[in-house]
């Protein structure tokens, strides 16, 4: 029998099979690892990467219908692989990805157990919610000033000589306009231009009162001028006509000013002097050459302060002199209050 007629008579016998009804298992094993392989490439290619069955499949030389190579088999012996170069590369490309998303997470992982690195993340969260709250309050306060409550009362605290209307006048006319959009600071140096204002402080009472706070000067003496007499504050300041009927010691030096050593001596000695023996005092002067104090009190006496730059001593002098006044006398020399003299004319 030559082989064709074998062929032939195999094809029949396999077509008898079939029409029997019988499997054929090399056929199906077969279709089945076709199957296998087209699921597993359609997948690689899928993750841009060869699975290890193509990598396998390929490396044996075993093309999709199970059938192997020789010319494969072939280029591999002589250094070469059609089909397993592209298969090599992605898979390397594959496991140096991995590895670097592998080496990545164990550092962010180092860096967060490091204190330094939770430092530096805490101060970002807190200067981000900073700069958020910021601006929430920078937008608020501006919606304020746009429609907010708007001012219906202007109040003045502080005042005893100055007038409250002089102080609303300076203050400007409010009403109406949004109490947010006050310009505190432009009411203040207003208000602050006012003789006898020494400081001033205007706040925002909620919901429609914006209120002035006054602190007036404290005058400590009078200073005759060619224009009358006027008042000198303890700070040497003169801010004002004073009263006729003050009764404040007269301030009898060639300059006063806040800037000048004497006068800031002087009001010192004034204030540093009980009440009672305050209230004797009627001048103030410079004896010796311009270097000494010298007080005139009532009932024509008078008393020798000693060197007005000697500061130092202001307070034991004051502290000496309400006690020797009890004597009877008409000079009394404190400039050594550890050794006082009362003296006649």
């Amino acid at each position: 029998m030559s082989s064709d007629e074998q062929d032939t008579g195999d094809d029949r016998a396999r077509d008898g099979a079939r029409s029997s009804g019988r499997r054929d298992p090399d056929r199906e094993r077969r279709a089945a690892e076709r199957a296998r392989r087209i699921r597993e490439r359609r997948a690689a290619e899928r993750r841009g990467a060869g699975t290890p069955a193509d990598t396998a499949d390929t490396a044996a030389g075993v093309t999709d219908d199970g059938v192997a190579d020789d010319r494969v088999a072939d280029d591999r012996a002589a250094g070469t692989d059609r089909t397993g170069t592209a298969g090599r590369g992605s898979g390397r490309g594959a496991a140096a990805a991995v590895r670097d998303r592998t080496a990545a997470r164990a550092a962010e992982r180092s860096r967060s157990r490091d204190p330094r690195y939770r430092r530096r993340r805490l101060v970002a969260l807190l200067a981000t919610a900073a700069v958020v709250l910021l601006g929430m309050s920078a937008a608020g306060w501006w919606a304020l000033g746009q429609y907010g409550p708007p001012v219906a009362t202007v109040r003045v605290d502080g005042t005893r000589q100055i007038p409250v209307r002089d102080v609303e006048d300076a203050a400007g006319d409010q009403t109406g306009v949004p109490l947010a959009a006050v310009d505190t600071d432009g009411v203040a140096a207003r208000v602050s231009a006012i003789p006898g204002v020494a400081a001033v402080e205007v706040d925002r009472s909620w919901p429609d009162t914006l209120v002035v706070v006054v602190t007036e000067r404290t005058p400590a003496a009078v200073l005759d001028t060619p224009d009358g007499p006027k008042l000198v504050d303890v700070t040497g300041f003169v801010y004002r006509d004073a009263p006729p009927d003050v009764r404040l010691p007269r301030l009898q030096l060639p300059r006063i000013a806040p800037d000048d050593p004497a006068t800031l001596a002087a009001v010192g000695v004034l204030q540093a002097l009980p009440v009672p023996v305050r209230d004797q005092v009627q001048t103030l002067s410079l004896g010796g050459g311009g270097s000494t104090f010298e007080l005139g009190l009532t009932e024509d006496r008078r008393v020798l302060w000693g060197p007005w730059s000697d500061t130092g001593q202001t307070a034991a002098r004051a502290r000496v002199l309400g006690p020797v006044l009890q004597r009877p006398g008409a000079v009394y020399d404190v400039s050594s209050p550890s050794l006082v003299t009362v003296r006649q004319r």
